[in-house]
């Protein structure tokens, strides 16, 4: 995938929220964590989607697998 959508971008902070326990202080996962950022970033500034290439390896893997894995029939 080239670009991600805003949506994408919640939808996989949701899945990985759904199936990680929150760390201390209520802290969410490090996979969640990652993509928080850039779902920040993107309202800051008013993005609709964001450049697969832009994102670090961290945030493209988080993205990737939870996307993956919420196209799976339950």
């Amino acid at each position: 995938m080239n670009f991600y959508s805003i949506a994408d971008i919640e939808n996989a902070i949701n899945y990985w929220r759904d199936r990680q326990a929150s760390g201390d202080n209520f802290a969410v996962c490090s996979r969640a964590r990652v993509l928080a950022d850039v779902y920040g970033s993107m309202i800051f500034f008013g993005s609709d989607r964001v450049e697969a290439k832009s994102l670090t390896p961290d945030q493209n893997e988080a993205l990737s697998l939870a996307l993956a894995q919420r196209e799976l029939p339950i």
